[in-house]
């Protein structure tokens, strides 16, 4: 180090010992990085079924609720047509939709028995419009839940339309671009294989039901309050027992 280059005074040495202690923390701190956050554990995996094809499918969204690009090409492929293997383009709002449903029920396996619908099938099944063609429905039940139950919840929903089929064992759910103003909803009385018989009057035939439910949970009520026959014994006739005079103990032998 030359006479120039080197600090003259005290006070110079320590100005350029200072300035070289800022620099250095200044750039400890520029380049601290900040302790990394734990991912947050995944949601829980709704197991959906498909009655037809024997194959499973797990639909678990990400941390944020989306599904993967991967997810949905598996899902497109899992609600294919099962009676002629074609493969059509599922609305993602419906995956999001279901799993919410599974959600609900505490995630019990979901048993599909139709997904998407070639427009073929659509039509010999009687009903051409049927949004199952267009990829927006699926026909489903969860394991150990009443189809009334799930029909109830799904009606919940919005901008979905409902079918119930007290027939069949499985309740409908779509997300058809026609329910963006209101929910629709509609009873099938037809069993499988048969064309659709639809209520004139759904919500008269649900209230109809609640009140055949209500009649039928206030007489069990009334029999229990009023006493009844053990319902594993029944009740048949017997001898008249004899008349055993007072003060006399009647002899009980071993049958």
């Amino acid at each position: 180090m030359t006479a120039k280059a080197a600090p003259k005074t005290l006070k110079a040495m320590l100005r350029a010992l200072v300035a070289t202690l800022v620099v250095g923390l200044s750039g400890a701190i520029a380049y601290a990085k900040p302790p990394r956050k734990p991912k947050p554990p995944p949601p829980p995996a709704a197991e959906l079924y498909a009655i037809n094809t024997h194959e499973t499918f797990t639909l678990r969204p990400d941390a944020h609720g989306r599904f993967s690009k991967a997810q949905l090409h598996g899902w497109n492929r899992f609600l294919r047509c099962h009676h002629t293997g074609r493969v059509h383009y599922m609305s993602t709002r419906l995956a999001q939709l279901i799993y919410q449903v599974d959600q609900h029920f505490d995630f019990k396996r979901i048993v599909v028995v139709a997904g998407y619908r070639a427009p073929r099938v659509a039509r010999e099944k009687g009903n051409p419009k049927s949004p199952h063609k267009k990829g927006v429905a699926c026909d489903f039940r969860v394991e150990g839940i009443a189809n009334t139950e799930l029909r109830d919840f799904e009606r919940t929903l919005p901008r979905v339309g409902v079918g119930y089929y007290p027939n069949s064992d499985f309740v409908h759910l779509d997300v058809d671009p026609s329910r963006l103003k209101h929910n629709a909803f509609w009873i099938d009385y037809s069993g499988p294989g048969e064309r659709a018989r639809y209520s004139k009057d759904p919500k008269g035939d649900l209230e109809a039901e609640k009140t055949a439910e209500e009649g039928a949970d206030e007489a069990e009520s009334v029999q229990e309050q009023e006493g009844g026959a053990d319902p594993h014994l029944p009740v048949v006739p017997g001898a008249t027992a004899p008349n055993v005079p007072a003060g006399v103990t009647p002899i009980i032998r071993n049958p």
